[in-house]
């Protein structure tokens, strides 16, 4: 007699490992930006330091990581642009009545750049959404939010996204991205410019640091009487290996006949249905 060699069983019961068919549930957990709520912040960014950013520097944003640097994570830093040969004057950002508040002006061929920072602590590796939150809002600008990994005594950029001023109606107010921790002092900088002569200001409500996880959850389908079965999968001859070890498949008197009791009341002779029910079981675990 040969064993049953089929990958599931008539009955939907697998015989082997590896047929069950998963999805990918993914959630965003934890929070990993201290005061990212900007009601919560009330006026305090207001009263954080503030750097200024050397008129000769190549990069406001590397400029104020390198010379005003993150010592504990947590914490909000500001920096801006002062008037001179290479940029135009704004102020750092500031907070409240719920708002974060940034600003910015252009006066050709000079930007300027107003901007906040915070060194966070995360695993390196690990993948991380961003979120910012804006109101309805009519300055005119873009709002760019930057994570940087230290680097070689500086930083560089690991991601980039930003969001376009004004915010009206029909426009999106959130914006989301995702990156991977290229360190576990990563620092999240956002900052505005803008390319209107007239001085502009926007606001922001939330920034959130959330981590990425993913779940493998089984997949099940209901039949008609409304009982959930696990959906498998089978390979196109719906076979194992005849070398499938003895302890996978029925293959003993035993447990041929441990089988056979579902279909007998306690060893008498009396079938759920008749003598063929018994041999259909006895044909689903032997090939006689």
């Amino acid at each position: 007699m040969k064993i049953n060699t089929q990958q599931i069983t008539a009955r939907g019961i697998a015989q082997r490992s590896g047929l069950e068919i998963f999805n990918t549930v993914t959630t965003y957990n934890g929070e990993y930006v201290n005061w990212g709520d900007a009601f919560s912040y009330s006026n305090q960014l207001t009263a954080d330091p503030d750097y200024t950013v050397d008129n000769a520097a190549t990069d406001p944003q590397i400029d104020a990581l390198t010379e005003a640097p993150q010592t504990v994570a947590g914490q909000w830093l500001r920096y801006h642009t002062a008037s001179g040969s290479n940029y135009a004057a704004a102020t750092a950002p500031t907070s409240a009545s719920g708002y974060y508040t940034f600003n910015g002006v252009f006066h050709s061929p000079n930007q300027s750049f107003s901007g906040m920072y915070q060194m966070m602590s995360l695993i390196e590796g690990v993948e991380y959404e961003i979120e910012l939150t804006t109101p309805i809002d009519t300055g005119i600008g873009v709002l760019y939010i930057n994570i940087y990994t230290p680097f070689e005594n500086s930083y560089k950029l690991n991601t980039t996204t930003n969001i376009s001023y004004p915010i009206i109606r029909d426009s999106v107010g959130r914006v989301k991205s995702l990156f991977t921790a290229g360190n576990p002092k990563d620092i999240i900088v956002i900052y505005f410019t803008t390319l209107e002569a007239s001085t502009q200001n926007i606001t922001v409500t939330n920034i959130s640091v959330k981590e990425k996880e993913e779940y493998l959850v089984p997949v099940y389908a209901e039949d008609m009487w409304g009982n959930s079965h696990t959906v498998l999968r089978v390979a196109a001859d719906q076979t194992i290996s005849s070398n499938v070890p003895a302890d996978i498949v029925w293959n003993t008197d035993e447990s041929l006949w441990n089988d056979a009791d579902e279909y007998w009341d306690g060893g008498v002779h009396t079938f759920w249905n008749t003598q063929e029910a018994l041999w259909n079981v006895l044909d689903e675990n032997w090939n006689v």
